[in-house]
């Protein structure tokens, strides 16, 4: 009786043995196959919005003057080859920016005309008359 309890005690220890250095094969193949898949993605730089008025404009450089918290801000964009440009850019257009931040810069990705207050609001007249 003793003598199967120990065959039995080797077996099982034996069994574990083995199972757990396969096991631990595993793990270590997983690990090594993951890092490469996740290097390979590369994150795209967050794009902003804002909007206000066109202040001055060159180039290579748009400044828009815009109210933050009551507050009127002038705000300076770099503009590039790449940048797209819609509609009439002029100084005292009202546009929106769409941008990145590189470098401790806003690099302008779009630069559109905004529609004027007139086009998105009719006016009300006052029409008829009480008898």
């Amino acid at each position: 009786m003793k003598l199967q309890f120990k065959r039995f005690a080797w077996l099982g220890g034996l069994t574990v043995a083995l199972c757990g250095g396969v096991l631990a094969g595993q793990k270590d193949t997983k690990a090594k196959t993951n890092p490469p898949a996740s290097q390979a993605k590369t994150t795209q730089p967050a794009t902003h919005f804002t909007q206000g008025t066109i202040t001055s404009m060159d180039s290579d450089k748009l400044v828009l003057n815009r109210k933050g918290r009551g507050k009127a801000q002038q705000v300076t964009f770099m503009l590039n080859p790449q940048t797209q440009r819609y509609g009439n850019l002029a100084t005292g257009t009202r546009v929106t920016v769409q941008y990145r931040e590189d470098n401790n810069q806003r690099i302008a990705a779009a630069v559109r005309e905004m529609a004027g207050k007139s086009a998105s609001k009719p006016s009300k007249t006052k029409s008829g008359s009480k008898s």
